[in-house]
This record gives structure tokens, sequence and C-alpha cells, in this order.
């Protein structure tokens, strides 16, 4: 059937409505009908013409959703506005994939066009792959749009951010199917609606409880001290030559702490270079983190390795690995351990193939060339039974990230970032619910230290116990619970879920297939 206006009407309205659901708090509940005239739309559509449906879909969400985007290509990624305007339409396109490969596999399979509980758990199944599969740039998920709804999201800890995905989608076609027969004075497709019920009565009612058995825990659990420093550094401020001013607004702040166990400075706060083979955090001889009553340090910073020197004594451009490292040390100044970060930036930390094609640096000069770690390195601190996950900007959101730093013995999560490259924007905001997810999975507490905010500490529910305001010079304070042993089943068996998904409908795609080959 041919795209009619009113197709592309349904389409746009789930286009809108789905950033507006992670954005403005306590929306997400619209994330439980949003899909529903998407998914009209695309209903008795050929699989091409519902890719196509799928593509403005994901589009104009994307494109809402990460408005700020341009901003950053331009004032700090270095692009003119109009170069910044078509990647940022060509990354709300890439991003907005997922709707359209959704649409596409559904349809081929003609699922929208069946009656019944199983089609209705296949096209949720569907979902919940492609959600999962598909490597996005910024990593998220409409359960994340959930976070403000703490008995909803604690079934986090037993299968993952995308059981809640699988759910809401399983809501939204069974909610579809109920108007549609409605209108058309047909019976209600009562198994539909009956099994999404008690699932979602379920979820809410494991939520209840389980709040309850955390809250329990985290009273109980042993509690350490932590300081965070929000300094507040304009991004243009934020280079080499203004080293020694940077560090020293850090060190002022970190005394106002008055010597907590653990003091955080965000990403990048230190910007002198430190060789890999340093073993204390110095600049030039000069300690750079200030001398305190036996407070440890995680400190955002950049380090370097030579792999080769020339026979002049100066190395390449190109055989110097720079990184950016989260070191460990002790009130001395000591280096107890660094962590690379591993998942780099797009246009903020690297150029695809910059390194071998130079000529690719005029396009973004303002463009990093670091290279990923390779370990995901907790950092302990052994007098006081610490073991931190450093996760460094945008990895607290990727899910597999703190659960294998979890599985790894990790008892603390610790993000710093750097969210001053995103302006005046919704995106701090967002960055903070999508980390949110992370702490639950793994039932760890979860401190964030942020140059210009929004910094905070969420506990194993998924509260915000504290935080910051968005563009302010200030600390923060906490207490945070150090949870040991007690490893949750998402930690243990990881991102079973989406994967028995995708086995779950290609099994089907199989079975039909054949089928239609051999109708006997």
């Amino acid at each position: 059937m041919k795209i009619t206006k009113y197709d592309l009407v349904l389409s746009v309205i789930s286009g809108v409505l789905f950033p507006i659901a992670f954005v403005i708090p306590y929306a997400g509940i619209l994330s439980w009908f949003l899909l529903i005239p998407f998914f009209t739309s695309i209903g008795n559509k050929s699989p091409w013409g519902a890719f196509r449906l799928g593509v403005l879909t994901g589009t104009i969400a994307n494109a809402i959703g990460a408005y700020w985007l341009i901003g950053t290509l331009s004032r700090f990624g270095g692009f003119p506005l109009l170069v910044s305007l078509i990647f940022h339409l060509a990354i709300s396109i890439y991003s907005g994939l997922p709707f359209a490969i959704f649409a596409y596999i559904t349809t081929r399979l003609g699922l929208f066009g069946k009656h019944g509980l199983f089609s209705a758990l296949l096209i949720a199944a569907v979902w919940t792959s492609v959600e999962f599969l598909f490597p996005f740039l910024f990593p998220y998920g409409i359960a994340s749009s959930e976070i403000n709804y703490l008995p909803l999201i604690q079934i986090f800890d037993l299968l993952g951010r995308y059981s809640l995905s699988f759910l809401i989608v399983l809501v939204n076609v069974a909610l579809m199917r109920l108007i549609v027969r409605l209108l058309n004075h047909r019976l209600a497709p009562v198994l539909d609606v009956l099994t999404s019920f008690i699932l979602l009565i379920f979820v809410i009612g494991y939520g209840f409880w389980r709040i309850g058995v955390e809250t329990e825990k985290i009273g109980e659990a042993r509690k350490i001290t932590v300081g965070i420093v929000q300094a507040n550094v304009d991004i243009f401020e934020k280079k080499q030559k203004n080293e020694k001013t940077i560090s020293e607004k850090h060190r002022v702040m970190s005394y106002a702490l008055n010597s907590p166990d653990l003091i955080i400075w965000p990403e990048t706060a230190v910007q002198a270079w430190i060789p890999a083979s340093a073993h204390f955090l110095s600049d030039n001889g000069e300690l750079i983190i200030p001398q305190t009553r036996g407070s440890y340090f995680l400190v955002g910073g950049l380090s370097y390795k030579v792999n080769k020197i020339n026979p002049d004594g100066i190395p390449d451009e190109k055989d110097i690995d720079k990184f950016n490292t989260a070191f460990l040390t002790d009130a001395q100044g000591r280096i107890l351990g660094r962590y690379n970060k591993v998942k780099l930036l797009l246009f903020g930390e690297y150029l695809p193939f910059a390194k071998y094609i130079p000529a690719l640096k005029g396009i973004s000069p303002a463009s990093g060339d670091f290279t990923p770690g390779n370990e995901l390195d907790v950092l302990e601190i052994k007098e006081k039974g610490i073991k931190i996950a450093p996760l460094i900007c945008y990895e607290d959101i990727i899910p597999s990230f703190s659960r294998r730093f979890v599985s790894k013995g990790a008892n603390l999560l610790v993000n710093i970032t750097n969210d001053a490259w995103f302006g005046k924007s919704f995106e701090p905001y967002q960055h903070l619910s999508f980390s949110i997810p992370s702490a639950v999975e793994t039932r760890r507490f979860l401190i964030r230290a942020t140059n210009t905010g929004i910094s905070a500490i969420v506990d194993p529910v998924g509260r915000v116990v504290a935080k910051t305001e968005v563009f302010e010079r200030t600390t923060l304070n906490g207490k945070v619970g150090i949870i040991d042993g007690d490893k949750t089943l998402y930690t243990k068996i990881g991102d079973v879920f989406p994967w028995g998904c995708l086995v779950f409908w290609l099994g089907f795609a199989v079975v039909a297939r054949l089928r239609r080959k051999n109708p006997a």
C-alpha cells in the first residue's frame, strides 16, 4: 500500500513524542503509547515502504533529542555552521535507522498483519534486539525514559534495561490492537492485553519489593566519604598553557572538602601530559594534587606513551599514543593506578583514519587524536577496600562496561566527564538520566564528577541522592555505601535477554521461510 499523508503524520507524531519522553521529568509515561502512531503507519506497508517511514520517525526523534550536537560540532569541533547542520542531519538519520530496521523486519515477516500474543511477542523481540545490537554513537534505549519511575527500573538487576524495552513495546502493540478492535466494534485482544498487564504488574511488584531490600542493604553497607570538585572550567580555557591555573582551582576547592576518603576531579581536569612511566602525578616536578590529610584522589587527565624514538631522540607524532586517562593517587600524589578511556568520542577525541590520512585533520582541526585503551582496569584503594570502576565520559551509559567492571570486583562506579562540550542544553540532564540504569543493573553506588555539571551521587536503587546544578563552580560532599560480594543476575549472565530476543524472532523467520518452501 502506498504511503499517504496520514501515514506521514502518524510517523511524525511518534518521532516528536519520542525525545519528549526523555527530556521532560516524568514524561516517560509517554513511552507506553507513543509508538502506536508509528506502528499504525507501517502496519499495512511493504517492507521498503515501512523502512522509509522508519527513517522519517527515527530521524525526527534523534534530530530533536540530540539538537545540541549542532552547537557542539560548530563551537567545539571547528566545523562551519552549515557543515554542522549537515553532520547533525546525517547523524540523526544514522541514529534513526533502528526504527527503519525494525519496521522492515516486522513488515517483512508480516507481524503487524497477524493476530494473537505470539506475533506481539515477536514484534517486541525485534525491537529489543535491534535496539541492543545497533552501534549507536550515544547508546540509549526507550527504557531509559523510565528512570523517574523507580519501581519500573528495578527489573534491570535481573535481565538488564532491554527487558523493560521489551515490555514497553509489548504494551504499545497491545494498546494499538485494543484501539483498532474497539473502533471496528470487534472483540478486544484479551490475551495480548492481559499478558501485558500481568507482566507490568509483576515488574512493578518486583520493583517495590526490591526497593525495600536494597534500601536495607544500603543502610547496612560500609560507608566512605567522597568529595566531588566541579570547577566549571570553560571549554576554551581548558588548554595546556592554562594547566597551572586550572589545577590551582581544583586544589583550592579540594581543600574545602575537609579531607574525605576520596576526592574526585572530572575528566581532563589535569591538562599537563603525564608520561605512561610516571610514578607521581606531577608537572615539571611540581605535584598537581593538594597535600591533604589522607585523602585519595581520582583525577581525570592526559597521558602519553612513546612507542618509537628516532635516531635524533625526537619521536614522530605518529609514534606517540595519547590517552584520556583516569589517575588514582594517594595523598602524596603517588600514582596507584590508571585507566585509559576505551570508548572514544567520534569527532571529539578522534577522526576515523586521521592517523593514516593526516589531511583529514583539515576537516575538523579541533578533533583530538587519542588512542583507545585496551583494558577495563579496576582501580583499587587497598587500605580502604575500595575498588573503583572508572568510567570516562559516556562510558557510564554503556551497559556492558559497568557490568564487566563489577564482574572484575568493582564495588563503586565513578564517572568522570566533561559535558561543557554541549553548552547550555538538555544534554547534561540526558547524560545523567542515561547513566542511572548502570547503578541499578549492578547494584552499586554511582558517583558522577563533571566539569560543568551535573555532578551527582546515585544509589543502587537509582535514586539521585545529591546533585549539583549546571554551570556552577561548586563542590559536592556525600557518603556512599561500598557494596561487596553480591553480584546481580544481570552482572552474572549479561545481555542474555536481548540475545534471546534475537534468537526468538530469527528462529521464527527461518521456520516461516522453510514452511513457504515446503508447505507439506
